[in-house]
């Protein structure tokens, strides 16, 4: 298990997400990524960052990581997003659960759950 790696397309994603850029997003997911959501779950990488970038309200809002837990399975994080969106305070909390492919070069699934 390579956990300075899974940091980074950890942070890759989250970056991603924080800035809306497509690039980063899909530098850090497989073509075939399955990703749950609370809205909806969703396969394939077109399909993601379709939701995660184009269908999202406009935002300002950041991720702050407080915690990271790795285990050969996956990758847990927590934290808060902070910000607003569409003009209105956002403080969510959320923990993702990442898994990689063999190679740990990117994320093949990713289940979010958030409470607000």
């Amino acid at each position: 298990m390579n956990e300075d790696e899974r940091d980074r397309l950890i942070d890759r994603y989250l970056d991603g997400i924080d800035q809306g850029d497509k690039d980063l997003l899909r530098d850090a997911f497989t073509p075939d990524v399955v990703h749950e959501h609370p809205e909806r779950d969703i396969e394939g990488i077109d399909e993601f960052l379709t939701f995660k970038v184009d269908e999202q309200p406009p935002q300002e809002s950041e991720h702050e990581v407080s915690r990271r837990i790795h285990v050969p399975e996956a990758s847990v994080v927590q934290g808060r997003k902070v910000g607003t969106v569409e003009g209105e305070p956002v403080d969510v909390q959320f923990c993702d659960v990442y898994e990689f492919n063999a190679d740990e070069s990117a994320i093949t699934k990713l289940s979010v759950y958030v409470r607000e």
